[in-house]
């Protein structure tokens, strides 16, 4: 038999022919762009359905120039961008087209923003569920935020509002934030890789908080941020991650998985500076209240010296005139005794002289003898004991001599007054070491009522003094931190404090360097 070929011209018409009846016809269809591809203001893809992951039809599809310029300015009306990236699941209004030159293809008219938009809320959703079921959006949460952070690590593209906005926030406070950039694109293809290289690149630096930070746009821009992959690296981060996401009304999927979700940029910077400003007026009311029981101790210890200086002045004359009475009582008691005894005897010599009279003159000799001898030997005595008490009342007078006993008062008055500065140098050298002066000040400070709200102070008052220490001028010096100053000794703020050929002192961990302004340049 003999072949009979037909020129491809004729088969392409017939065919045209045959698709006549049908290539008039307009309808939707729903499809998944693959192949896409913009040249010259016009879009051609391929339209793709699955099954399983497997492709069940396919179909070449184009969007002419002023199709697809009227369709995008549509989808903006409604708050959206038009998303021809592959793999997106699109509704178009379309004709079937046939050219012998290019072969059969769907033409796109139009497309539906709800369908659009149905898709990605879908896509959303599936995400959210996935990573709540694995229990994904609480392990970054409990991640603790420092306290103060200062290294703070922002993911965001460098020139956008957003970044400028949080900057300029930061910078304003004067907290001496230090801020590592990692540039990203925050919409489109490019999001999910760039994203994902800042976390780890900012992870490897050590920062103390990331912020994921992205200015309003419209709702299919946002979307670019509904990743599961970014999503799932917040997750796994070990560090906090904060989003400031420009979105009012709805939740992003980063939102679900970060340490904590704000509205937009300025308010995430806003909450950095808030911590700071809060914590400088605690250790305000703090250093106010410690002044304040410092001077209330102060004043009562001053009024017991005085109390006690007082009391001494006062005990010691008495003391004098106590000891004074006793002496001369008993002086008084010892001369009545002696007196009586030397009284007894002279009419017990009366007497016995008398009885002798009648005796003879030999035995009144004799008796008038020892009664001699024995008037001798008692006055010897009476006159011994004058003398001995005498001498005990002269040794007791000098001793409690009212001169020697006023100037041994002064000495001690001295004395006491030593101790009272020793006393104030002390409580100054507890006011420097605050911690130890607490701990004295809940040992000397007896009131129950108070006792409590010191505990309190104390260890509230020893976190505060650490995080202090810990933001203080010298420590941020140490991590690399400068402080510049005029000759007149003012701290220089801004290029506008100082003058060219001015003299200014910068200070370093190690030393100070003395330099001269050549020039000055403002930031662009």
């Amino acid at each position: 038999m003999e072949k009979h070929f037909f020129p491809l011209s004729v088969v392409t018409r017939r065919i045209s022919e045959l698709l006549q009846p049908a290539i008039s016809k307009q309808f939707w269809v729903k499809a998944e762009i693959s192949s896409g591809n913009e040249r010259n203001g016009n879009f051609y893809c391929e339209l793709v359905e699955t099954d399983a992951g497997k492709i069940t039809a396919k179909l070449e599809c184009k969007i002419w120039k002023n199709e697809l310029v009227r369709i995008r300015e549509s989808f903006r009306s409604q708050d959206m961008d038009l998303v021809l990236s592959n793999g997106t699941k699109v509704g178009f209004f379309c004709s079937l087209q046939y050219k012998p030159q290019f072969g059969l293809y769907l033409q796109v008219i139009d497309a539906d923003p709800a369908f659009a938009m149905g898709e990605m809320e879908l896509k959303k959703r599936e995400i959210i569920e996935r990573l709540k079921r694995e229990g994904l959006f609480e392990p970054n949460k409990e991640r603790v935020v420092p306290l103060l952070p200062l290294r703070i690590g922002l993911i965001t593209s460098r020139d956008s509002a957003a970044y400028n906005d949080f900057i300029q926030t930061l910078t304003a406070s004067r907290y001496g934030f230090k801020v590592y950039l990692a540039d990203a694109m925050m919409q489109g293809d490019q999001t999910e890789r760039t994203v994902l290289r800042g976390l780890e690149r900012l992870r490897k630096l050590g920062v103390e908080l990331i912020v994921i930070a992205r200015g309003g746009g419209s709702k299919t821009d946002l979307y670019s941020l509904d990743n599961e992959a970014i999503a799932r690296k917040i997750a796994d981060c070990t560090i906090p991650v904060w989003t400031g996401i420009g979105h009012e009304i709805d939740t992003s999927v980063l939102d679900h998985v970060a340490n904590k979700a704000f509205k937009t940029p300025t308010a995430v910077a806003e909450d950095l500076v808030a911590r700071f400003v809060q914590m400088r007026r605690q250790l305000d009311e703090a250093s106010n209240t410690l002044k304040t029981v410092w001077t209330f101790n102060l004043e009562r210890d001053r009024a017991y010296l005085d109390r006690a200086t007082t009391g001494i002045r006062q005990g010691s004359r008495k003391l004098l005139d106590v000891t004074g009475s006793n002496l001369r009582e008993r002086a008084q008691t010892l001369r009545f005794q002696v007196s009586g005894r030397i009284s007894n005897e002279q009419v017990s010599r009366k007497a016995k002289e008398q009885s002798l009279r009648s005796k003879p003159v030999v035995l009144l000799q004799f008796s008038r003898e020892r009664l001699t001898s024995k008037g001798r030997l008692l006055g010897s005595r009476v006159r011994s004991e004058v003398s001995r008490a005498r001498s005990s009342f002269n040794v007791m007078e000098q001793r409690f001599d009212r001169g020697r006993f006023l100037r041994r008062v002064q000495v001690d008055r001295d004395s006491i007054g030593r101790k009272a500065g020793q006393m104030k140098s002390r409580f100054l050298g507890i006011l420097k070491v605050k911690e130890t002066q607490l701990s004295r000040l809940r040992a000397q400070f007896r009131l129950e009522k108070i006792r409590p709200r010191l505990v309190v102070e104390q260890r509230s008052l020893s976190e505060k003094l650490a995080t202090l220490n810990a933001s203080s001028p010298d420590r941020a010096i140490e991590r690399g931190f400068t402080l510049t100053y005029r000759q007149d000794g003012r701290l220089v703020r801004s290029v506008k404090d100082v003058l060219q050929a001015d003299k200014i002192r910068t200070h370093l961990s190690d030393g100070i360097v003395v330099s001269e302004v050549i020039c000055k340049e403002d930031k662009p």
